[in-house]
């Protein structure tokens, strides 16, 4: 049983440690969002994009392919880590602005999760808000900026690799170019044009049977073996072959790249639409927790301050009587 002093406190001055409780369970409450930072919240959006390739100064790497794996994984992290720095914390800030929500820096990286996947090629991005409309803003936003920002910058590769091909088509027909005027110069000195126009010549008077060409044949092709045994035109003929060998090739690297670009569409393209749900909240349990240590320190306060009182009430009641005694 409560003894008859303890009861005595709580009936006189319950007012006082009631009114303590409340005070604390309300200082509770609201030193809650000041020491978090703000309130917390209660949904979470979420949506995932997809890499299906990456371009590079190499060529192209697609989700397809079996040799690319690794390098599109590292990309596909890459671009997560990309959603961490403070350009693309700027950019999204400003995206967001334009959307009709301001965000600060540090509450940005609290209410952003953006993880890669890379064994999948996927990147994961969940925004928390303490609304559903904030939430989606805030994820969509997101995948927005990181699909430009990885558009831009393959378009910047893109147009590095169209100027660095046709810079390298130029040099190889100037080349190309070269060695034919090398090889014309070459068969002239050794005649070939005039040897070829007399040859000519001899097979249509030859399919008319009207001469015998044995002897003529004899010495033009003595003077063709000496035509195709020259050194100087064997390399000449070498090196044309593997220029026009080379822009082939060059030819057939710039259609192979166009395919894969029509082939797998964009860089990045979203895989999951944004998903809002509502949770429960994070800072759910603090509030009750600060609810409780609040009204439980204002209780503590208010029977420290009702025994004080009571004190207080003691003493005066004790001088009194002590003054009414020496009165009497």
């Amino acid at each position: 049983m409560i003894p008859e002093q303890y009861w005595q406190i709580l009936r006189r001055w319950f007012w006082i440690i009631g009114l303590l409780g409340l005070l604390g369970g309300a200082a509770g409450l609201f030193l809650l969002p000041m020491g978090l930072g703000g309130e917390a919240s209660a949904y979470d959006a979420s949506t995932t994009l997809q890499v299906s390739r990456f371009v590079s100064f190499g060529g192209t790497v697609t989700a397809g392919s079996g040799g690319g794996g690794e390098l599109l994984t590292n990309y596909t992290t890459s671009i997560a880590e990309k959603a961490k720095t403070v350009q693309f914390q700027a950019r999204l800030r400003a995206a967001l602005e334009e959307d009709g929500l301001d965000v600060t820096q540090t509450n940005l990286s609290e209410k952003l999760r953006i993880a890669a996947d890379g064994g999948l090629f996927r990147i994961n991005i969940q925004a928390t808000a303490s609304n559903a409309e904030d939430a989606e803003t805030l994820a969509q936003a997101v995948a927005d900026v990181l699909m430009d920002e990885v558009e831009a910058e393959e378009t910047r590769i893109r147009n590095g690799l169209g100027a660095n091909t046709d810079l390298r088509r130029s040099d190889l027909l100037n080349r190309l170019s070269d060695v034919n005027q090398q090889r014309e110069q070459r068969l002239q000195e050794l005649n070939a044009t005039a040897l070829q126009t007399t040859l000519d010549d001899l097979v249509r008077r030859g399919g008319a049977g009207t001469t015998d060409l044995s002897e003529e044949f004899r010495g033009i092709l003595q003077n063709l073996a000496v035509v195709a045994g020259d050194e100087d035109l064997a390399v000449l003929n070498s090196q044309a072959g593997e220029l026009e060998r080379q822009l082939a090739a060059l030819a057939q690297a710039e259609e192979s790249f166009s395919v894969d670009l029509l082939k797998y569409g964009e860089p990045v393209f979203v895989l999951n639409p944004v998903e809002t749900v509502a949770t429960e909240s994070e800072g759910s349990l603090r509030t009750r927790d600060m609810l409780v240590l609040g009204t439980g320190a204002g209780l503590i306060m208010g029977w420290v301050a009702a025994n004080l009182a009571e004190n207080v009430r003691n003493g005066r009641g004790t001088r009194r009587e002590e003054a009414e005694e020496g009165d009497a």
